[in-house]
């Protein structure tokens, strides 16, 4: 999503504001081109991907805790980073909670990308289902750390997407 999303404590702010407007601008587009799937694809996407993090948050917080909880017992050598590591994963919550936080992803984004297949064909401006496949591929492969440049990468063609939108409406008027 935006950029400012590595910002502390704006950054999650950022997000759900960027996730409310790009709602809101899906709505918009399934009601002038009377498609309301575009809605309701993008809408589902959305609901799966915030569930999907609060669920696998709440797992990850339970496995930290769970580690703090046991490192402050067993007297944990705090500059051991595999020890560190192996408390954190080792009771697989923190796994399970990443787990559940890819997969909501996958399939969440697959709804947003199908609602921008459709709207890329409404508009006739393919950007929009670009954006979407990159969306996708980003975040399948955020697995490793290129995913989350792939992600960004989406973002910056769904931006230009909307002002070819813009452009190719302008000269139409014309």
């Amino acid at each position: 999503m935006p950029i400012a999303i590595i910002i502390p404590f704006l950054g999650p702010l950022a997000q759900v504001g960027a996730l409310v407007l790009l709602l809101f601008s899906h709505y918009y587009f399934s009601k002038t081109y009377e498609k309301p799937e575009i809605f309701r694809k993008a809408l589902i996407g959305t609901i799966i991907v915030v569930a999907g993090n609060v669920i696998g948050g709440i797992f990850i917080t339970i496995g930290v805790g769970a580690a703090i909880f046991t490192s402050a017992e067993t007297g944990l050598n705090m500059s051991n980073y595999q020890e560190i590591m192996g408390q954190i994963f080792g009771g697989g919550m923190s796994i399970l909670g990443l787990i559940i936080l890819l997969a909501a992803g996958i399939v969440g984004v697959y709804f947003v990308f199908k609602s921008m297949q459709t709207l890329a064909a409404e508009t006739g401006i393919n950007l929009f289902k670009t954006a979407g496949l990159l969306y996708l591929i980003g975040i399948i492969t955020t697995i490793i750390v290129a995913g989350f440049f792939v992600i960004f990468a989406g973002w910056i063609l769904h931006v230009i997407a909307y002002f070819s939108l813009r452009q190719e409406q302008e000269a139409a008027v014309v």
